[in-house]
């Protein structure tokens, strides 16, 4: 009985592999930007190994609360648009914020591209949809790619394993 558990057990392992490494991430566009929290616990578990603590999450957020107030104060006109609510209370990119909001929310990106042939790399499949007016892209961790035109945020992309459940 013995000897029929073990082939058994390598055979479920083996298709567990295949399973997982079958798997490609696929990028896909969105309308919901990254979140400024969701870069602090990625920072943390980066650099420690683990979520964050109470205390750290609390530094965090007096910090985070600090430049975004400081922000507001400086663009008042920001509390006139759509994505206001999504800056100070959500902390998270949208469609339309500017260049500042963002670095305000997810810091300096990894990189930064004004090349058409970067940024279609990067865009793969939807860059055919974003190119007309795409003037930069910044990759920040996570697989999130934002792409501006003069204004502001025009499309967001991230790269998802298709085995991560999403929440939308």
């Amino acid at each position: 009985m013995r000897w029929l558990i073990r082939p058994g057990a390598l055979v479920a392992a083996a298709l567990l592999a295949a399973a997982c490494g079958a798997t490609t991430p696929v990028l896909e566009r969105t309308s919901r930007g990254p979140n400024a929290e969701e870069f602090f616990i990625q920072q943390s578990y980066a650099a420690n190994g683990r979520s964050p603590n109470f205390d750290e999450k609390r530094v965090w957020q007096d910090q985070m609360d600090e430049k975004v107030f400081k922000y507001l104060r400086d663009h008042p006109e920001l509390e006139q648009t759509s994505r206001y609510s999504e800056f100070r209370f959500w902390r998270q990119v949208a469609p339309g914020s500017t260049a500042g909001e963002v670095k305000v929310l997810l810091g300096e990106p990894r990189e930064q591209t004004v090349d058409p042939a970067l940024m279609a790399a990067l865009g793969e499949q939807h860059w055919m949809a974003v190119r007309t007016t795409a003037k930069e892209a910044w990759v920040y961790p996570l697989g999130w790619v934002v792409f501006f035109d003069d204004k502001g945020v025009i499309d967001m992309l991230r790269r998802v394993s298709p085995l991560e459940v999403r929440d939308e």
